[in-house]
């Protein structure tokens, strides 16, 4: 018990002097390694609500169910959504949130608001935090996901990664005309708090860590939401065609 102790302590003292000596190589590894872990989590989830779906069509539908696929042939984890959202992390997410807490507390010291600040002091970091970087963070993170994810998939088809560019923005743009108000409205009732909290109780030198983590459970969310209805949308389109070729 006594080694486990004095491993952490030395880990935790390892991880200070490197923040402080490497802030933005230690807090992008440290992102990456928490969107790693979340979204590896996420495909789990999903992965138990597509087989609770398929289970519950297999009663209305067919042995194979509407979509052809049997339970096991459900795969259990993507690397390759993995890579694309733990390379998201670490040349979008976290070096932005490293900016945004640079650029914030340079801009209120003019007026008397310290990196340590009063509780309203801090509400009011919060929601300067929170405007630009869901204005930019969002629009980056569906346009980074769709591309790279579009350019993965065709590279695994034996396709040139450019192939269907079109078709590729224009799913862009779908996402982004469908999604992103829900996401400004739902994202100021989750960050406006946690960023309030984060500068008025977290050490400076840990916000962008707890911001990251706060961010996974934020984009497992996301994907959860998302893929529920991409298999919704996807198992009414299979009934349709099978209605078509039964007339």
């Amino acid at each position: 018990m006594a080694a486990s102790r004095n491993a952490a302590t030395r880990w935790m003292a390892w991880y200070q002097r490197n923040l402080k000596e490497r802030p933005f190589r230690t807090n992008v590894a440290s992102g990456a390694l928490v969107m790693l872990l979340g979204d590896t989590c996420a495909q789990h989830i999903e992965l138990r609500e597509k087989r609770r779906r398929y289970r519950r069509r297999s009663e209305d539908d067919t042995t194979r169910g509407a979509d052809g696929k049997q339970e096991a042939d459900f795969s259990s984890y993507d690397p390759s959504r993995a890579a694309v959202m733990v390379s998201w992390s670490a040349v979008g997410d976290v070096p932005i949130n490293l900016a945004l807490f640079s650029l914030i507390n340079r801009a209120m010291k003019p007026f008397g608001i310290p990196a340590v600040a009063s509780f309203p002091q801090s509400l009011l970091k919060g929601f300067c935090f929170f405007v630009p970087g869901v204005i930019i963070r969002m629009p980056c993170f569906i346009s980074y996901v769709t591309s790279c994810e579009h350019m993965v998939r065709n590279a695994k088809e034996g396709r040139p990664v450019t192939h269907d560019w079109v078709e590729m923005v224009g799913t862009m743009g779908q996402k982004m005309h469908d999604n992103l108000l829900t996401i400004f409205d739902r994202g100021a009732k989750l960050w406006i708090p946690v960023n309030t909290l984060c500068f008025w109780a977290v050490p400076v030198l840990y916000r962008p860590l707890t911001l990251s983590f706060v961010t996974v459970g934020w984009m497992t969310y996301l994907s959860l939401m998302q893929h529920q209805e991409e298999e919704e949308d996807k198992h009414e389109s299979d009934k349709e065609k099978q209605a078509t070729l039964q007339l």
